[in-house]
């Protein structure tokens, strides 16, 4: 055991830092593609939208969408199969899910909507059909983190 004059197990504190870094690798590969997801159901980049245009309900509609994929994410690694390598299957198994289910749940409502939903919340315009997406997105994240747990 290599341990510091406070006995601080060093061999244990890097193996808890390369699987936090495992960890963050898988959500930001899951947070970016909820991200990509996000873009391709709604027309323009998302990125010019947001950053260049300064369009709200864009940034409404991504940033709750990250929040759900987000939530999920957390709670599949809190409750995720002992053993470092069968959680972050499992974890990056239930992102998977979250990020197509929250798509599917984006063309449910689309579906619902009069018009193409997509356009309507990528709308320079405020526009109430943003909140609602958003909060279609929340309850959906929250949903499957209680079902996850």
């Amino acid at each position: 055991m290599n341990t510091i004059d406070r006995g601080i197990d060093v061999g244990g504190l890097l193996t808890d830092l390369g699987e936090g870094v495992v960890w963050g690798a898988i959500a930001i590969a899951l947070l970016a593609l909820g991200y990509v997801v996000i873009d391709r159901l709604t027309p323009g980049e998302l990125g010019r939208l947001i950053c260049v245009e300064r369009n709200v309900n864009a940034a409404i509609v991504l940033a709750s969408g990250l929040v759900a994929i987000g939530t999920v994410i957390t709670t599949s690694i809190l409750t995720s199969l002992d053993g470092f390598v069968p959680g972050v299957v499992s974890a990056f198994a239930y992102g998977l899910l979250g990020i197509v289910l929250l798509a599917a749940s984006f063309l449910v409502a689309d579906r619902l909507t009069p018009g193409d939903l997509g356009e309507i919340v990528t709308d320079a315009s405020p526009s109430p059909a943003a909140w609602v997406v958003a909060a279609n997105h929340l309850a959906l994240g929250a949903i499957l983190a209680a079902a996850i747990s």
